[in-house]
């Protein structure tokens, strides 16, 4: 993919300081989610993008399925000030929590970045146990949950920043990632344009594949992790929602498929933005095209 557009010297400094962090040994690089490291299954599309002028990755997440319990929502504004820069756990600090937001006093009890399937030896006793939970038991769920922390599954599909020397370097990534079904991809940072050492950044990401039940409950305030969270649905429903995650992240790897091809196959540089109309036109006319070729044969 090649922009005739110049690169700012300070865009080439951050991305040079970027490649050195990324270039870490596995062992020795870390970075602030869950894995602490970057996914391996995004690796290799990562290294090419970075491979192109003018372009960077700077955060990224192929897709996982997880489960997050919530941080306490009663936790003292002194607890959350006690907290230290550079602890190796910012998700289990404490601090008041917001319904639906993760916030520092939660913790993860599951997270995977691989499709969701278990066979018997890849699971404890239940997949309640397995996600951290003791198994639903219905007398064990009269809670009234305005005071209890909240344990949420969630599958997020991949999600990546690419931060451009310019809108020009910028565009072609957007349409590319529009048409390969993010459909929620935009451009970030525009108001900081005059800024010289500020750079527009390309989101790319697709929230119609993301998944989210409330699957379980703790009394809030609990800090050990043998404390119990407590499923509240049964291990069929938990059975579901793997398997409807396993379906989830096949398209999303058919999608980040397709986006590789659109940057690296395709020639983006030469494609036009296409809105849903176009496209609809566009992909039409191809289909009228392959079936007139076969019907010549």
């Amino acid at each position: 993919m090649a922009i005739n557009s110049p690169v700012p010297a300070a865009f080439i400094t951050r991305k040079d300081a970027i490649l050195a962090s990324l270039a870490a040994p596995n062992d020795t690089y870390t970075d602030l989610s869950p894995k602490g490291s970057v996914d391996e299954a995004i690796r290799p599309l990562i290294d090419k993008i970075n491979r192109l002028e003018g372009i960077v990755t700077t955060s990224s997440c192929a897709g996982r399925v997880s489960v997050f319990l919530e941080g306490s929502k009663t936790a003292s504004q002194s607890n959350a000030g006690s907290s230290k820069e550079g602890d190796e756990e910012p998700e289990r600090r404490t601090q008041n929590a917001v319904p639906g937001g993760k916030g520092l006093g939660g913790r993860w009890l599951f997270v995977s970045h691989k499709p969701c399937v278990f066979d018997g030896n890849q699971i404890q006793s239940s997949l309640a146990a397995t996600f951290g939970m003791s198994p639903y038991v219905q007398e064990n769920n009269n809670v009234d949950f305005k005071k209890a922390q909240i344990a949420r599954f969630q599958f997020e599909p991949m999600i990546l920043h690419i931060m451009c020397a310019s809108l020009q370097h910028a565009r072609p990534i957007l349409a590319a990632a529009i048409n390969a079904g993010f459909r929620e991809s935009g451009v970030q940072s525009l108001k900081n344009l005059d800024d010289a050492n500020a750079f527009p950044m390309v989101a790319i990401r697709s929230s119609g594949l993301a998944l989210e039940s409330v699957v379980g409950w703790a009394a809030d305030g609990i800090t050990a992790l043998g404390e119990a969270v407590r499923s509240l649905v049964s291990e069929n429903y938990l059975g579901l929602l793997f398997e409807l995650a396993a379906g989830r992240f096949k398209t999303n790897a058919e999608r980040i498929m397709r986006l590789e091809d659109n940057l690296f196959r395709r020639g983006t540089e030469d494609r036009k933005w296409e809105d849903v109309k176009e496209r609809h036109e566009r992909k039409r006319a191809e289909g009228l095209r392959q079936r007139e070729t076969m019907r010549k044969q």
